[in-house]
């Protein structure tokens, strides 16, 4: 597995994609009986926070020598360089699962300004990161609209074929939580940060472009009026190794200090470790992530809100994204419009000054991440895939080069069938010799070019 952050580990600082790898790993060896190895990038890597699995560091050129040394490999499409590395360098017959959880053409749409400058920098980004796409043999992704989106993604690119129809190319694989629920280890807000008998409403993760904690600032004042003991923590904040930009941050904290809250019932406090989180969920009432009305929010699956469940944490979000419609269905928690702050200042009220509802969710928080969301459960379509590693049929040797040139894995499939790579200089010729004579010319013209001596 390749991971493109820092994993869990003691004193460790990991964000999403740390923690999904990390755990995926820990479940393949430990539930699954593989033996993985959990390829972390150099400068993140730290001590395992066990020896389930073996941890390696990996920069670009070690990652062709780390694939040919497994029988398969999982990695994600988040990182562009190292998807363009992947496909030219790694052995093409290394079967390879591509994680799809994080919609990064969309999320690097929302990082990018309007204009032309933005648009010059995201296309710089797709060129680097759907190479991978053309080069999976199986794909994930973490929710039923996401779902749906990368089939259009994958059947516009052509890996959706008469081939593969049939091969379910792409699995779900959502977030998962532990097997376990948390225990209370020691005390980390109550009695210092905050009161042992505040209403406590705890922000825990990043405060990036997509979300909208300014929102739930501005309904603090009305929460307040009505229960003067609740108060607001936001742990995380700024990304811990700076991935995300802290504007939306910046603009959170200011203006709790025009509204007088700051260190009276909002408090602002940095990433905490990731075996401290049950802690913090233990000793806050109620969750809250909000978000932006954005595409973002429309195929996002947010991961903290999933850790709540396993916390037994009431959770409120913004509606519009598939993890909220889940915690509404299952009565774990409420969702309200994007924006809209006196439904969120009420619906804060609703869950705080009712501790029969609060428990109500908690339970059923527990009762769902222990019978449907343990990563035993979520990742089984992944172990499957790893139990038997295959090339998908359409990448196989023998599939037909009509579908190579129109899905654009020409060079890929000469790699498969033994020729050399044309050169990159020889692209504008490849298309002329298309133009006027086909399929047929261009892999004519290429074999007899390039055919290893």
């Amino acid at each position: 597995m390749i991971c493109p952050d820092a994993v869990p580990g003691p004193g460790a600082l990991p964000a999403g994609p740390g923690v999904r790898y990390w755990n995926i790993a820990r479940s393949l060896a430990v539930d699954y009986g593989h033996r993985v190895t959990l390829a972390v990038p150099r400068e993140d890597l730290g001590e395992p926070a066990d020896d389930t699995v073996s941890l390696v560091g990996w920069d670009l050129e070690t990652i062709p020598g780390l694939a040919q040394d497994h029988d398969c490999v999982i990695l994600p499409h988040v990182h562009s360089g190292l998807s363009t590395i992947y496909r030219e360098q790694v052995d093409p017959t290394v079967p390879t699962a591509v994680d799809l959880y994080d919609p990064v053409l969309i999320e690097n749409i929302g990082l990018q300004p309007r204009d032309a400058n933005g648009a010059r920098d995201f296309a710089g980004y797709l060129s680097g990161v759907v190479p991978i796409l053309k080069r999976g043999d199986f794909f994930v992704c973490a929710n039923e609209r996401q779902t749906y989106y990368y089939l259009g993604v994958l059947n516009t690119l052509g890996r959706i074929n008469p081939l593969t129809y049939d091969e379910g190319i792409l699995g779900l694989v959502p977030f998962g939580v532990p097997a376990d629920p948390p225990r209370k280890d020691r005390a980390v807000m109550r009695g210092s940060l905050v009161g042992e008998d505040d209403l406590v409403i705890l922000w825990f993760s990043g405060i990036y472009p997509w979300f909208d904690a300014h929102t739930l600032i501005e309904a603090m004042p009305t929460v307040i009026e009505r229960l003067p003991a609740a108060k607001l923590v936001v742990m995380g904040g700024v990304h811990p190794r700076g991935h995300a930009p802290d504007g939306e941050y910046k603009r959170t904290v200011r203006r709790a200090e025009e509204l007088g809250l700051v260190d009276k019932h909002v408090f602002f406090t940095g990433w905490r470790p990731y075996e401290e989180r049950g802690d913090w969920y233990l000793e806050s009432d109620l969750a809250v992530t909000t978000h932006k009305e954005s595409l973002e929010a429309a195929l996002s699956h947010r991961t903290r809100v999933i850790d709540f469940l396993w916390g037994g944490l009431p959770s409120i979000t913004s509606s519009g994204d598939a993890v909220g419609e889940m915690l509404s269905a299952r009565g774990c928690g409420l969702t309200v419009p994007p924006g809209d702050i006196g439904a969120l200042a009420e619906a804060i009220i609703s869950v705080l000054d009712d501790p029969r509802k609060r428990e109500n969710m908690g339970q059923a928080a527990r009762a769902l991440a222990a019978s449907e969301l343990t990563w035993k459960n979520v990742i089984k379509p992944l172990a499957d895939f790893c139990a038997e590693p295959h090339l998908a049929s359409d990448r196989i040797a023998d599939a037909p080069q009509e579908l190579a040139a129109v899905v654009d894995t020409l060079a890929e499939h000469s790699r498969l069938l033994g020729v050399a790579v044309p050169d990159p200089s020889a692209i504008e010729k490849f298309k002329n010799v298309y133009r006027t004579e086909g399929v047929r010319g261009v892999i004519s013209r290429s074999m007899k070019k390039a055919i290893k001596p």
